[in-house]
C-alpha cells in the first residue's frame, strides 16, 4: 500500500454479482454511500466498439441513488465516454481517474500504441466539490542514486513528511483490470472514508453486459489518394475559415491544442463562449480537419478529460477511435486531488497505417538538448530522477533507465521556468511534439496545426524535417512563430533557454518582478514555522510582526500570498533521500 488517507476510517466493502439489471438496480436503492460499478472490457477484437446497455443500467442505479451517495464507475475509455452524456443528466461528474495496467496491450498490427491504463469515472448525487479524505502517496525514490524521484529542490521544507497529494493517475499500482481489484477498491474505501459514509458497495455487472456494437462507418472517403504537393506555410487567419479552404486528404498528422473555454487571457481571442456555443464550434473544425486528414492518418486532440468526452462522441462520428493518451503533466499540487491529467485524443481516418514511431519509419534525427534525458520513442522508466549528476552517473555506469513507450505517458513535464517561455500564456513543451510527430508521421509528411500559437508544433515539425501547416488567427503570436522558424534557418533552437521579458501568463496571479532577495524566501518560511509552532496556530501578519525576527516587508515583497508565507508551517517539511526517515517513524514500499 502506497497511500496514506488522513482520519479516515476505511469504509466496509461488499461485494455481489447481480444476475439481472433488475436485481443490480434493486441492490442500490436508496444507497447513500459509495457505489463502484465494475464494467466487462472489451477483447482486443473489439476495440471501439460499443458496451450495449451500459448506459442505460448506469442511469437506472444512479437515478436510485440517495442524495448523499457517490458513484464510480469502472471501465474502458470507449465505455465511459458513452456512459457519460446519460449519467450526467442526474449526477455531477468530479473526476476522471487513470489507473496503470500491469500487462499493456498490444495492437497486432501496431496500429496504435500499447494499452497501459484503464479508467474510473467519479460522478456524485450531490452538487459541489468531492467530498473525500485528504490522501497522500508515499515519496518514490530512484533507483540510482536514492533521492525522491521528482527533484523539489529548494522547495523541500514546504511539503508533507508522509508524502504528496494524490494526483487523477495512479501509476503507483498496477492491476490486473480482468483480475483482482481490491488495491483500486482499498484506495476508494480509504479516499472516501468520510464519518458520512460507512459502506462501499461494489456491484460487478460484468455478466449482465455482453455484446457489444461497432460505431457507423466514416462519413468520409478512405480510399487513398493523391498526395498535394503542399509546402510549409504559417496561415495567419480564422483556423475553421483556412481549414475550409484546404483540399481533402492533404495533411498526414493534425494536432489541435484548441483553447478550453477556461477563459484564458489569449490576445484576438475571448475564452468564454457559451458551453453550447463552444462545442459546435469545436465540431465545425475538427469535421473539416477530418476532412483534411489523409487515409491512414492521425487526428490528435489535447485537452481536459471533461472535454475530451464530448470530443469523442463527436470524433467518433467521422473517425475511427485509435489511442486515448494520457499525459502526466506532473505538476505542484493545488487541490487535495491534482488534476494532472490531460488527454490526447487519437483517431484515424479508416483503417491506420503501421505507426512509424513503432515500425522505424520515422527517421533519425538528434534532437536539440531541451530537456538532457529525453528520447521521443524510448521513454525514461518510471522512478528514475532528473537531476543532472544521477544522468551522468547513469550512463557512466551503462544502466540501462529507457522503458517501452505505451499510450501512458509520465517523462514529459510541462514548462516551468520562464527561460524555457515565450511570451504566449499557453505554452506545450516541445518534448511532447517531438514524440507525437516522430510517432505518427515519416520525414517529409505534413504536419497541420489548426491552433499554432507560438509555434511549437510547426517548429518541432521543421526541425524533424517534416513540412508544417500552422493556422493561427492573433497576429502577434503569428509574427513571433514566423521569427522562431527564421532562427531555425540560421541553426539556432528556438526552444532554448534565454532571458526574455514576458507579459503573458498562464493563470491569473500576477507574475511576480525579479528582485534580489536579502534574506532568502526558505529562512523566511522557516521563520513563520518556528512562530507557528511558538503560538501552537498558523500566525497572522500582526503576529509575525510581533514575534517574528525579520521585519514583515520582506514577507509583503517576496510572496505572492499569506497562504505562501505560511507553506512551511502547516508541517514538518519532507527528505530527499530514503535514509533521512528513520525507520521507527516512515517507511516506503520499495517499488524497484
Amino acid at each position: 500500500m502506497t497511500h496514506f488517507s488522513e482520519n479516515s476510517r476505511r469504509l466496509k466493502t461488499l461485494s455481489f454479482t447481480p444476475l439481472s439489471e433488475q436485481e443490480a438496480v434493486d441492490h442500490m436503492d436508496n444507497f447513500g454511500d459509495v457505489c463502484f460499478l465494475r464494467l466487462p472490457l472489451p477483447a482486443i477484437s473489439e476495440k471501439g466498439m460499443t458496451l450495449s446497455g451500459a448506459a442505460r443500467l448506469v442511469e437506472r442505479i444512479a437515478w436510485k441513488l440517495k442524495q448523499t451517495a457517490t458513484l464510480i464507475v469502472f471501465g474502458e475509455v470507449e465505455d465511459l465516454v458513452h456512459i457519460h452524456p446519460i449519467v450526467s443528466r442526474h449526477l455531477q461528474y468530479q473526476l476522471w481517474a487513470i489507473i496503470r495496467r500491469d500487462t499493456p496491450v498490444h495492437d497486432a498490427q501496431a496500429a496504435a500504441l500499447p494499452h497501459q491504463h484503464v479508467s474510473a469515472a467519479i460522478y456524485t448525487r450531490y452538487t459541489g466539490q468531492l467530498r473525500h479524505t485528504k490522501t497522500r502517496l508515499d515519496y518514490t525514490y530512484c533507483p540510482a542514486c536514492g533521492k525522491t524521484t521528482k527533484d523539489y529542490g529548494g522547495k523541500k521544507h514546504t511539503y508533507h513528511h508522509q508524502g504528496t497529494l494524490i494526483s487523477d493517475v495512479w501509476r503507483d499500482i498496477s492491476i490486473d483490470p480482468d483480475g483482482d481489484l481490491s488495491e483500486v477498491i482499498d484506495r476508494f474505501a480509504d479516499l472516501f472514508g468520510l464519518p458520512d459514509y460507512s459502506e462501499l458497495r461494489v456491484c460487478d455487472v460484468r455478466l449482465l453486459l455482453t455484446r457489444r456494437t461497432k460505431p457507423m462507418p466514416s462519413a468520409f472517403s478512405v480510399q487513398p489518394m493523391e498526395r498535394f504537393p503542399l509546402e510549409s506555410q504559417l496561415l495567419r487567419g480564422d483556423a475553421l475559415e483556412h481549414l475550409q479552404s484546404l483540399p481533402d486528404h492533404c495533411v498526414d498528422f493534425v494536432f489541435a491544442d484548441p483553447p478550453y473555454n477556461l477563459q484564458k487571457d489569449y490576445r484576438g481571442y475571448g475564452d468564454d463562449r457559451a458551453i453550447e456555443d463552444y462545442f459546435a464550434w469545436c465540431d465545425q473544425w475538427m469535421s473539416e480537419a477530418a476532412r483534411v486528414l489523409r487515409p491512414g492518418g492521425t487526428f490528435a486532440v489535447l485537452n481536459i478529460p471533461l472535454w475530451s468526452i464530448r470530443h469523442f462522441l463527436h470524433l467518433e462520428t467521422v473517425l475511427t477511435y485509435q489511442n486515448w493518451l494520457a499525459w502526466d503533466a506532473l505538476s505542484f499540487p493545488v487541490r487535495l486531488i491534482m488534476p494532472a491529467h490531460y488527454t490526447i485524443l487519437c483517431f484515424t481516418k479508416g483503417k491506420a497505417r503501421p505507426l512509424p514511431g513503432l515500425t522505424g519509419g520515422t527517421g533519425d534525427f538528434d534532437l536539440p538538448q531541451t530537456a538532457p534525458v529525453f528520447q521521443a520513442l524510448a521513454p525514461l522508466e518510471a522512478g528514475y530522477c532528473l537531476r543532472s549528476q544521477c544522468i551522468a552517473q547513469r550512463k557512466k555506469r551503462g544502466l540501462d533507465d529507457r522503458g517501452a513507450l505505451s499510450d501512458l505517458w509520465w517523462d514529459i513535464h510541462r514548462l516551468k521556468h520562464n527561460t524555457r517561455r515565450v511570451d504566449h500564456p499557453c505554452q506545450l513543451p516541445p518534448q511532447l511534439l517531438y514524440r507525437l510527430i516522430m510517432l505518427f508521421t515519416e520525414p517529409g509528411d505534413v504536419v497541420l496545426d489548426c491552433f499554432n500559437g507560438a509555434g511549437t508544433t510547426t517548429l518541432a515539425a521543421h526541425q524533424l524535417g517534416r513540412r508544417y501547416l500552422g493556422i493561427e488567427l492573433e497576429t502577434a503570436y503569428h509574427q513571433l512563430a514566423l521569427a522562431r522558424h527564421s532562427e531555425i534557418d540560421q541553426g539556432l533552437d528556438p526552444f532554448r533557454k534565454e532571458e526574455r521579458e514576458l507579459t503573458a501568463k498562464n493563470s491569473p496571479v500576477a507574475r511576480r518582478k525579479k528582485q534580489k532577495y536579502e534574506v532568502p524566501k526558505k529562512t523566511l518560511q522557516l521563520e513563520v514555522r518556528r512562530v507557528a509552532q511558538l503560538l501552537g496556530h498558523l500566525p497572522t501578519r500582526d503576529e509575525m510582526i510581533a514575534y517574528g525576527d525579520y521585519p514583515i516587508r520582506y514577507y509583503d515583497e517576496y510572496f505572492s500570498s499569506w497562504g505562501e508565507v505560511c507553506a512551511a508551517a502547516r508541517h514538518a517539511g519532507m527528505k530527499e533521500t530514503r535514509e533521512e526517515y528513520p525507520e521507527t517513524t516512515y517507511s516506503q514500499k520499495r517499488l524497484f
